[in-house]
């Protein structure tokens, strides 16, 4: 029998949730967030509503977690789900109990799409994972690769086409870009391969990029931020992050580059101008990862020219409520 709980991440319930939630994180390519930084992602606010649920055996011990996402401006069908069983007592039925509720909540609020991910690594099939999906509801809608680069790392010459400016920050975001910036933050959904799922583009304007440094701020990370310019016209033609933790990861997250201006090298050269940016954040750290969908070429590209190696494969996951 597994007992299921609501948690409050702002209570001492939520060391015990977090504490299995880590525990299911034990590849070397699937690290979990810090302690910091779910505590922040569970705490709803003005853009998504959050559930985190703990299931407890009989003896009431923590042995499974899970939670929801919910986004309030934004792809309001979706709940973006995930869901640790500590490795020892996997396959006694915890997941699925803690999973079932958790669906039940998220359906009372009028979602009626699940997303979810598995990860395996290169060599693997990721079968276990894959069945327990599908079992539950969940189909293959989008197949992502994992690549990492080894740090330190010798980073390619810049080579920038004169048609464009690069400018670099940590912290917040110039005054005279934000909003520019909040409209490629919009875009990222729309320009990237996104499955089937019907995933609209996210809700972005300055003021949800200041809330975004300010949880970042909250979630001990510092990030390193490239936008380019185009010369002529003044205006941004694409972005890219490079996030640090607190601990010794780092993680290249958002890279876009507006169709328009694509063919002109931008995604290696922002990528290139913010590691040797970054160069101090790098130093005494140990790789950097990246997900891209399988079929995104190019960018796979870009990041196998800074050296990047595949190490797992992610699968994103789609239920229909």
């Amino acid at each position: 029998m597994t007992t299921i709980e609501r948690v409050d991440p702002a209570t001492p319930a939520y060391d015990e949730w977090y504490a299995v939630y880590r525990s299911g994180h034990d590849r070397p390519f699937d690290q979990p967030y810090s302690y910091a930084e779910q505590r922040v992602n569970l705490t709803p606010d003005a853009y998504r509503d959050a559930i985190a649920l703990l299931g407890r055996d009989a003896d009431g011990i923590a042995v499974s977690a899970a939670c929801a996402e919910l986004p309030l401006r934004d792809n309001r069908e979706f709940a973006y789900v995930e869901l640790v069983t500590s490795p020892p007592r996997r396959r006694e039925g915890h997941g699925s109990a803690v999973l079932d509720a958790l669906v039940d909540l998220v359906r009372e609020r009028g979602r009626t799409r699940l997303l979810a991910e598995i990860t395996w690594g290169v060599g693997e099939d990721g079968e276990p994972a894959r069945r327990f999906a599908r079992r539950h509801g969940f189909e293959a809608d989008l197949l992502d690769a994992i690549r990492e680069l080894p740090l330190p790392a010798t980073v390619p010459d810049l080579v920038l086409d004169r048609g464009y400016e690069l400018r670099t920050w940590r912290g917040p975001c110039p005054p005279d870009l934000v909003d520019e910036y909040a409209s490629l933050r919009h875009q990222m959904m729309q320009q990237v391969p996104s499955g089937e799922a019907g995933l609209e583009g996210e809700f972005w304007d300055a003021t949800r990029v200041r809330h975004d440094e300010e949880q970042w701020e909250q979630q001990d990370r510092e990030a390193q931020v490239t936008v380019a310019r185009h010369r002529e016209t003044g205006r941004l033609a694409g972005h890219t992050q490079l996030v640090f933790p607190a601990d010794d990861e780092v993680f290249q997250w958002d890279t876009l580059v507006l169709p328009e201006h694509r063919g002109h090298g931008l995604g290696l050269a922002l990528k290139v101008r913010t590691m040797e940016a970054a160069a101090d954040l790098l130093e005494g750290r140990r790789r950097i990862t990246t997900y891209n969908a399988a079929s995104n070429a190019h960018m796979i590209r870009v990041n196998e020219k800074l050296g990047f190696v595949q190490t797992a494969w992610c699968e994103e996951v789609l239920r229909r409520l």
